[in-house]
């Protein structure tokens, strides 16, 4: 038994499948595919959550700094003068 017969393809594997070689190992096992492309979309929609929260948080960190930057710069400014 060798470990195509245990799960489809890796994400690599896939990519880099030609289609003809893909359409055979889907043809022989549609079941496992879909079950491939289930975990697929589900991966996918965690990375785009993770993804979405990062951006949320260093868009925030990076509005909060500039302002206290820009703060410190306009405060230094007013004891020069």
């Amino acid at each position: 038994m060798n470990i195509r017969t245990l799960c489809f393809r890796s994400y690599d594997l896939i990519v880099e499948a030609d289609e003809a070689e893909l359409l055979r190992d889907v043809c022989r096992d549609t079941r496992k595919a879909e079950v491939k492309l289930r975990k697929v979309r589900e991966r996918l929609q965690g990375e785009r959550e993770r993804s979405a929260a990062l951006i949320e948080l260093l868009t925030a960190a990076e509005t909060r700094l500039s302002a206290a930057i820009v703060a410190a710069l306009l405060s230094s400014i007013g004891r020069e003068q």
